[in-house]
């Protein structure tokens, strides 16, 4: 019974982060990112230390638009009509995302640009 139930949830959880992929423009814009990102990260040998950190800023990335859109089609149920409360709370929603992914550039940047330094500078 346990897993059934846990299987039923997990079959949700993965639902709700396929079909962002398949109706969110910007979740294919974050898939595309963090396909980018593994590849890199494996060209230039991140270790396990710098793997955590990338990792983490990718779910942060991942969670922060599962949220986003949530609350986005939770608004349009409860408002359908515009009104500037619900566009308030679309704005911070998203606010969310946008500061959550200049994090995550951040974080990439800070760890990519020092071995890719090195690939440069050794690579000839």
């Amino acid at each position: 019974m346990f897993f059934k139930q846990l299987n039923q949830s997990i079959g949700h959880a993965l639902d709700g982060i396929f079909n962002l992929i398949k109706q969110e423009r910007n979740a294919k814009i974050h898939l595309a990112a963090t396909a980018l990102v593994i590849y890199v990260g494996f060209k230039l040998d991140f270790s396990a230390q710098e793997w955590i950190w990338i990792s983490l800023a990718v779910a942060c990335v991942w969670v922060a638009e599962l949220i986003n859109t949530a609350m986005e089609r939770l608004t349009n149920l409860v408002s359908p009509e515009q009104h500037p409360l619900a566009k308030q709370v679309k704005d911070y929603a998203a606010g969310a995302v946008l500061v959550m992914s200049l994090w995550a550039i951040v974080v990439f940047c800070l760890i990519a640009f020092p071995h890719l330094v090195m690939w440069l500078t050794f690579s000839n």
